[in-house]
């Protein structure tokens, strides 16, 4: 009778360290991962984000460079950073720190350390937005915006406004064969001869012939959008 009840007693206590597990991986954070047409099945996200969740130290330098990673050392360069300098850490990274990183499901999403301290990576659609009247550009991944920036469109009218598709074309530099073989840095095309592009000259206002400027200076969100965008992206023009 003594090994029943202790038997009994231990399956109870397993299905309540079950439960709890279940209960525990079912309240882990989800976060919105962004991902880079530049490099395919990687998902990356916001360190600081992820380090809040594993709960890791991390170490930064003087100037505020993120150094060391649950005592992984980071070496200069290696972490990709969001126009605004927020630096990024990809799955590949997170495991080299030491975290658990499962493979992608269905959905291609991905779990990233345990069931106490971690987190569910989620792989949403990527949207862009092109505000005419406030020569503006916006980009997110779900409902995270990850870019943010000012353009100059095509004067008098010369950006239509409409519902398009980033690509198929696509350069890191390509020239203007209708505008004396202008460079145009960055290049993804938006429709026809229109492109998004990266240019030395991006005023507050429409001063293209057609094309959206985007700059190459204040933390050149002309390359980060090349890099980030996946042909196929919604690209929305709107007047207002």
């Amino acid at each position: 009778m003594t090994s029943r009840l202790r038997l009994r007693s231990l399956f109870f206590s397993w299905v309540v360290f079950a439960a709890a597990l279940h209960a525990a991986s079912s309240l882990r954070a989800s976060i919105e991962a962004v991902v880079f047409a530049a490099e395919p099945g990687k998902l990356f996200l916001p360190v600081d984000e992820a380090v809040a969740e594993l709960k890791w130290p991390i170490k930064r330098d003087a100037k505020g460079n993120i150094i060391e990673l649950n005592s992984w050392e980071v070496r200069e360069g290696t972490l990709r950073t969001l126009v605004d300098g927020t630096p990024l850490v990809n799955t590949e990274q997170l495991a080299q720190a030491g975290a658990a990183v499962s493979t992608p499901n269905v959905e291609g999403n991905v779990k990233v350390g345990h069931f106490i301290h971690g987190f569910t990576l989620v792989v949403s659609p990527q949207y862009v937005e092109i505000n005419l009247a406030k020569q503006q550009m916006q980009a997110w991944q779900g409902d995270r915006l990850v870019l943010k920036t000012r353009i100059s469109s095509g004067r008098k009218g010369g950006t239509p406004a409409g519902e398009f598709r980033a690509g198929p074309f696509r350069a890191i530099m390509h020239r203007s064969k209708l505008y004396h073989n202008a460079p145009m840095p960055w290049s993804v095309q938006l429709n026809g001869n229109i492109f998004i592009h990266g240019f030395t000259s991006v005023p507050n206002y429409p001063a293209s012939h057609g094309c959206i400027r985007v700059p190459l200076n204040e933390g050149n969100p002309a390359k980060f959008f090349y890099e980030w965008v996946i042909n196929g992206t919604p690209v929305s023009v709107k007047k207002e």
